[in-house]
């Protein structure tokens, strides 16, 4: 047997790190302010979800586009693959959220198109190596969020399909968080020359995110008749507030030399989180 031969052969014994779980949610009955109650609540997530269908697309092709550079890396390219397979579900049921939503008025599916405009435009101006770093920077962001998520914010959500939606998204996110991470470093180290890249893309791509998802919530309060509804927009800045004093250093975590995905452990509550929604083996399909 060819040296090739065995290595493929290693690979295909290699199972990911982690599962692609396929879920079918349906939205057909969620109430119109489906979190807290309150309109800002509501269209703020729901904004930031309105992210997540082109979002996670991009962060797909990004890894793609230099996957067969990793493939004498068994493990990380089986775990790529897990992470493609994540993602494409989030895309396929935040999108079907969003069909749903359709029946208040609200449209969230234009909120997608702009995002995809945006990404795409993107996606043609940057290198690979830029891409795949916007890919690693937002894959950070979304790991952070996620942790308060888990612990608090899906605590808000009175629609318990909704809410297991975003948990079990939020679970998933813990699973994949340093895939990305760990084929740029694979692909361009520890050092310096790939460290002031690495902070620089997470600057705009922090900067980007939140821009996004401050104004697609504008967008949609407009849409809702809700703009002036400033008793909920105080609740949602004291709400804002307490969450960026914890949220904003472990964003921040990420200009450290020697970051890595992993230096978190948040195995406690995924456990926690799992059992809260029910997400048992038989929902869990690990890639080969």
């Amino acid at each position: 047997m060819s040296i090739s031969a065995v290595k493929e052969k290693s690979k295909q014994k290699t199972p990911a790190s982690f599962p692609v779980r396929r879920m079918d949610y349906e939205f057909q009955d969620m109430p119109k302010y489906w979190c807290n109650d309150e309109p800002t609540f509501t269209h703020y997530f729901t904004g930031l979800s309105t992210l997540f269908p082109e979002g996670e697309s991009y962060f797909v092709r990004s890894v793609r586009a230099l996957r067969e550079k990793i493939k004498n890396n068994p493990q990380l390219d089986r775990d790529i693959g897990a992470f493609i397979g994540q993602e494409a579900m989030h895309s396929k049921e935040h999108h079907a959220f969003h069909v749903s939503a359709q029946q208040y008025g609200l449209d969230p599916e234009s909120l997608e198109k702009v995002t995809g405009i945006i990404l795409k435009a993107i996606e043609r101006t940057f290198p690979k190596k830029w891409n795949l770093l916007v890919t690693v920077g937002l894959e950070h962001y979304t790991a952070v969020l996620v942790v308060e998520m888990m612990k608090n914010v899906n605590e808000l959500m009175t629609d318990t399909t909704i809410r297991n939606l975003w948990l079990w998204h939020s679970v998933e996110e813990t699973e994949h968080k340093a895939v990305a991470y760990d084929m740029y470093e694979y692909l361009y180290g520890k050092g310096l020359d790939a460290y002031i890249p690495r902070v620089a893309i997470f600057t705009f791509s922090l900067v980007l995110i939140t821009l996004f998802s401050n104004v697609y919530q504008v967008v949609l309060m407009s849409r809702d008749k809700q703009l002036l509804n400033f008793k909920s927009w105080t609740k949602f800045a004291g709400f804002t507030v307490q969450a960026y004093r914890k949220l904003v250093p472990q964003f921040f975590s990420y200009y450290q030399f020697d970051f890595h995905p992993n230096d978190t452990d948040e195995s406690e509550i995924v456990a926690q989180t799992k059992v809260k929604i029910g997400l048992s083996p038989e929902q869990s399909t690990f890639i080969q």
